[in-house]
């Protein structure tokens, strides 16, 4: 029986004591190991030549239904993925947290929920969008952590589709790409919390069908609510905002907030009606809401804003503070196209709020030395604690005056 080199390009015809190729230089006594053969009905793995990255592909029927485990990079890594699988098989392996998402979406525990705490859990599943198409099996608590870490801080806005948001060269939103980028302020304690309990109450699911055995959710770090930082403008931020009155687009209006000390809402409904001018000749505000405390308070114009206060009265807008057309404006367009570019033409952080004008107010009334019951009828609170938990921010400069004034 003739004996041919083992080279398939090569193929001469060859001794049977030949140990290597004369033509070729083939290794004739060397034999390839084969490898081993699954039993049938357990899985299969192959090599996709076409595939570069992760050519191995790895499926298995262990359960009665073909299960594509997925790519892998090496085969080594494709005999392990498909051992631990059939150490534990599971229809739902290949399930995305979008899949887990909808699955937890008909189940009952979602279902009895009101239509606010719908809304809340849609807005932080919203939030989860980088997430969606990845396996559940594989998300770990650095991958949650990345999401809830993004949103705590200062942040690029971005849209119901996901798209990031812009701002034009007039200030307002839009989704082509600038050189501005929308920023907003980090999330709060109450928001990052919620994103916390939709992926703790999806868990249950996936470990019923042995997906997972551990909630990672549940090792969510979330920031201390005790020790948000608060802002309010400093004594120099101030002067800068009433020196930019008259040359930077609603500087006034700034200002004006930070002395009338209205919830920015309370500030923008405000109308003719709610002017007056008491017996005594001091022009006041009265307005307000949210609580009972707050609702219809007296605010009397300080004199540094009073000729703001004529200046908007003369416009006959729809209300006292409009926009440049005379239309009244909810606080998302205020603070979108007004409030945050001045600020930005003023060089001041986007970290101030229209939040830190009320700050601003009673900090400077208590280190002015004023009454707290006059705080608190000013503030529209029902107790000084309020105040000196949420709102009073004393600047170092204050604090050192105040320690002064001890005998």
């Amino acid at each position: 029986m003739p004996f041919y080199c083992k080279n398939r390009r090569c193929r001469r015809e060859l001794q049977d004591d030949f140990e290597f190729c004369p033509f070729c230089g083939k290794n004739q006594t060397q034999d390839k190991p084969k490898r081993s053969k699954r039993p049938n009905g357990t899985g299969s793995i192959y090599q996709r030549k076409d595939i570069k990255s992760e050519p191995w592909v790895v499926a298995s029927s262990i359960t009665g239904v073909r299960v594509y485990l997925g790519h892998y990079p090496t085969r080594t890594a494709a005999v392990k993925a498909l051992d631990e699988y059939e150490a534990n098989p599971s229809t739902g392996y290949n399930m995305t947290l979008k899949q887990l998402h909808e699955k937890w979406l008909s189940s009952k525990s979602y279902t009895k929920l009101g239509n606010s705490a719908k809304s809340n859990y849609k807005t932080s599943w919203d939030k989860l969008r980088p997430l969606h198409n990845r396996k559940f099996k594989d998300l770990r608590k650095q991958d949650y952590q990345a999401i809830i870490d993004y949103y705590e801080s200062p942040h690029q806005k971005r849209g119901n589709d996901g798209k990031l948001m812009y701002i034009d060269d007039k200030g307002r939103h839009t989704y082509k790409v600038t050189n501005k980028p929308y920023i907003i302020d980090g999330l709060k304690f109450s928001a990052l919390h919620k994103i916390k309990c939709l992926l703790t109450k999806m868990y249950p699911f996936a470990m019923e069908d042995d997906i997972v055995n551990k909630n990672y959710a549940s090792f969510i770090e979330l920031p201390d609510p005790n020790e948000v930082i608060k802002t309010s403008f400093s004594d120099i931020q101030l002067m800068k905002i009433k020196q930019s009155v008259d040359k930077i687009p609603f500087a006034d209006y700034i200002l004006a907030l930070c002395y009338l000390n209205f919830r920015v809402s309370e500030f923008l409904e405000l109308t003719k009606d709610n002017y007056y001018v008491s017996d005594t000749g001091i022009p006041v505000f009265v307005g307000g809401k949210k609580t009972e405390a707050g609702t219809d308070r007296l605010i009397p114009i300080h004199p540094k804003i009073q000729s703001i206060i004529k200046r908007q009265l003369t416009k006959n807008g729809e209300t006292i503070f409009c926009d440049e057309n005379g239309k009244a404006m909810n606080k998302d367009k205020f603070r979108e196209r007004y409030f945050y570019p001045a600020l930005d033409m003023m060089d001041m952080p986007r970290t101030l709020t229209p939040q830190s004008c009320r700050r601003t107010f009673s900090t400077r009334m208590s280190a002015a030395g004023a009454r707290p019951e006059d705080i608190i009828a000013l503030m529209g609170h029902t107790s000084f604690d309020t105040d000196i938990k949420h709102y009073i921010n004393q600047e170092a400069s204050t604090l050192y005056d105040s320690i002064k004034l001890m005998a």
